[in-house]
């Protein structure tokens, strides 16, 4: 008898000490990166889902986040992903049409109602399949894809209220090739600039417009540069979390869904901040000098509507994609 409580004793001990090293031992760190200023409400949310990621393995994972482009530009950083040299990115989910051509359809004007027509796709079983060719093609595993954005929109030098107002306009577009396709077919000459450099562009005049999410407007001072800002809403979008692949299997069952579902968790508090900032945004904006205009939608995308089953007929698509997303109820 004596004997095996000495032996429960000793095991106790053990346990113990065990359990006492591994609270000790170095945190398993993940190095996060994304292309938006600190103080703009996507860095505002990666820092959240580190702090929930850290609060609830309770120090066992550690996210150092790098805001403002410190890794590179969105395709370094993900290249970055692809090759295990970066854990993880934060940004617009079209970013990875440069790897997946189905995420082309991310970035064609109109190609999404609104909000929850777009995150019906993100859960519908065909992005599911969409998602899993990127994880097994790439190496890039999208773990949320709930971090809704505010709709994007024109900013200009002068005032846009029509198509006809775009034709000769020197725009800035990001290095997305649809953008590119999609504000050509618009008739403006558009100019692919890194979005940290956009501000100069617009200041020197290499560009006199360009467009982007509606909550970036404020805190990158794009309406310093160019006052008019056409509520177009042209495309309803969702940034999104992606990690490699390797190392998410890489981690103990239990961080793993920590690590997921502190990134959701983050994203509706990234959603959140866009819905505020649409209204308190824009009066301190107009406040600051900026002029906007509400614009009738139907004529920009009359205008862009052939480009899309022109695209699909190129195959920069799966063919059937963009008509199984206007049919999502």
């Amino acid at each position: 008898m004596k004997k095996r409580l000495w032996l429960v004793s000793v095991l106790a001990v053990f346990c113990f000490a065990a359990a006492q090293a591994a609270l000790a031992a170095d945190p398993i760190v993940l190095k996060l990166g994304n292309i938006q200023a600190p103080a703009q409400s996507a860095s505002l949310a990666c820092e959240r889902m580190a702090k929930l990621a850290l609060e609830r393995s309770n120090g066992r994972l550690k996210i150092e986040f790098f805001p403002a482009s410190q890794l590179g530009n969105a395709i370094t950083q993900i290249e970055g992903v692809m090759m295990g040299t970066q854990d993880m990115f934060q940004d617009a989910a079209e970013w990875m049409s440069q790897f997946e051509k189905d995420y082309h359809i991310l970035a064609m004007a109109f190609a999404f109602r609104d909000q929850d027509h777009l995150q019906r796709f993100f859960n519908s079983p065909v992005n599911t399949e969409i998602k899993e060719r990127l994880r097994k093609d790439r190496g890039i595993r999208i773990i949320a894809e709930n971090w809704n954005r505010a709709p994007r929109v024109l900013v200009s030098k002068k005032p846009v209220n029509n198509p006809s107002e775009l034709q000769g306009l020197k725009m800035r577009v990001p290095e997305i090739e649809m953008y590119l396709l999609v504000w050509k077919a618009m008739g403006t000459q558009p100019t692919q600039v890194a979005w940290g450099e956009t501000y100069l562009a617009l200041m020197q005049g290499l560009v006199d417009a360009m467009e982007g999410p509606f909550d970036t407007l404020l805190s990158m001072k794009f309406f310093e540069a160019a006052s008019n800002i056409s509520m177009t809403h042209h495309l309803i979008s969702a940034s999104s979390v992606c990690i490699n692949d390797a190392k998410f299997n890489k981690l103990p069952k239990d961080l793993q869904d920590i690590l997921v579902a502190s990134a959701k968790e983050a994203g509706d508090y990234f959603t959140q901040l866009g819905i505020e900032s649409m209204t308190k945004d824009r009066k301190e904006m107009e406040s600051k000098g900026a002029k906007f205009i509400e614009v009738d939608r139907k004529p920009f995308q009359d205008k862009v509507a052939p480009l899309a089953k022109e695209l699909e007929d190129k195959g920069k698509w799966t063919k059937g994609l963009y008509q199984k997303i206007q049919d999502l109820k």
